[in-house]
């Protein structure tokens, strides 16, 4: 659910991309937000959760954490630091709760034992929160969210992801674990998209995070729980919106799997996260949630629709913030063909053997790094699950020519 609060102005500048530092925001480039907000016009006054954020924001951090018998925790650089000494009490922990959510969103809380929100304060920026029970007590963890929206190049997003863009339709996932920037990514190509084609854009998402301008294109964000009450819903209704490009912000259940697959076979271009550990494991995951009966002809619509795979971790950066490592899987005709075949341990010897195409495992970009001195040796080996393939001679030396063609942000 979304909602707008009046708390005090402690965004007066924007979380750079993934957290790494902060940058000063663009005249004009924010979003107005989507709700009117009439405690805005309330004199200030700080709060708590004012402070809390505010520390969090000049440490350059993204998530803040509060739960009972425990300080405030921020997390800074992926890892979490206190914002003091001092553990807050069940009932601290539950009347800043309640002075986030209203009481609307409290109440449903108290009934389920859980709530999802986004926030959104005036001009200065945006929330994503989740308010939970545990051992009968309430507990609050925010993700802090830039109204800029950062570009790929900014991001470090490799040239052939930020191709994908162009394709008239498709089916294109981001994985990763949570907390691994998908969304981000996710919104500067859709953002890129709106800036290039005079297209209808719709969102689908469980809350919306960033905000978007129509620009050359047209974007309708629809949110789960205030403009339609489940994905499916959604994404059932949205072939008669006249799309061009979707959004799915996840799919989670067989319904809407395969309504995103349709969307894709019927001509156009669908993007959608997944929580996995690798692009191999995206099919995989997609495949094994329908019954066995189903599966074949299952993965006969996503070898005809699939586009790329990208998986993405965030990792700590050596000068400080957090760098994004990416590993992707083309949808060419080898790899189509294994899912087609329900050959999917297969599909990593593709990905590493077809460079040539743009495909990269996630051990070629932690040994790049490594070998730029973004990342420590021991960071790369704890992010991944074939820490043998982490040879820093072999890349540094086969990859010089290959890294000549590509863009300074990858090299």
């Amino acid at each position: 659910m979304r909602t707008d609060l009046g708390l005090s102005s402690v965004f007066r500048a924007v979380i750079a991309p993934y957290g790494a530092h902060m940058a000063r925001q663009t005249a004009g480039a924010r979003p107005a937000p989507r709700t009117a907000t009439a405690s805005s016009r309330r004199p200030e006054r700080i709060t708590p959760i004012d402070a809390y954020l505010k520390k969090l924001w000049e440490a350059g951090g993204t998530d803040l954490h509060l739960t009972a018998d425990s300080p405030p925790l921020l997390r800074v650089n992926g890892q979490f630091i206190r914002y003091d000494d001092r553990p807050l009490s069940a009932d601290k922990v539950d009347a800043i709760i309640r002075q986030v959510t209203g009481p609307e969103l409290a109440a449903v809380l108290d009934e389920k034992g859980e709530v999802d929100f986004s926030l959104s304060w005036r001009d200065h920026g945006r929330l994503r929160g989740n308010a939970f029970k545990q051992r009968t007590a309430s507990a609050l963890a925010l993700r802090l969210i830039p109204f800029e929206i950062p570009s790929m190049e900014r991001l470090g997003v490799p040239q052939i992801v930020q191709q994908m863009i162009h394709q008239p339709h498709g089916l294109v996932l981001v994985t990763g674990p949570t907390g691994s920037g998908k969304s981000t990514t996710l919104a500067a190509m859709i953002d890129q998209i709106n800036m290039e084609r005079a297209c209808h854009i719709v969102t689908i998402e469980d809350p919306i995070e960033y905000l978007h301008n129509h620009k050359v294109g047209v974007i309708n964000q629809r949110e789960i729980g205030q403009d339609s009450e489940s994905f499916h819903t959604a994404l059932r209704a949205v072939l008669r919106e006249d799309p061009d490009v979707v959004l799915v912000g996840e799919m989670r259940d067989p319904e809407s799997i395969q309504a995103a697959l349709t969307i894709a076979e019927t001509g156009h271009l669908v993007f959608a996260t997944l929580h996995t550990n690798d692009t191999a494991q995206a099919v995989d995951r997609i495949v094994d949630v329908f019954p066995a009966e189903r599966r074949p002809q299952i993965q006969v619509q996503l070898a005809h629709v699939l586009s790329g795979v990208v998986y993405q971790r965030l990792l700590p950066r050596v000068e400080g913030g957090l760098v994004a490592a990416f590993e992707v899987m083309l949808g060419n005709h080898a790899v189509r063909n294994l899912i087609r075949e329900g050959k999917t341990r297969q599909l990593r010897n593709v990905v590493a053997t077809h460079q040539s195409e743009g495909m990269q495992t996630l051990e070629m970009h932690l040994a790049r790094l490594v070998a730029e001195g973004a990342i420590t040796k021991d960071t790369a080996v704890a992010a991944s699950m074939f820490p043998r393939e982490i040879d820093l001679r072999e890349v540094a030396g086969a990859g010089r020519s290959r890294d000549a063609a590509l863009p300074a942000h990858v090299r």
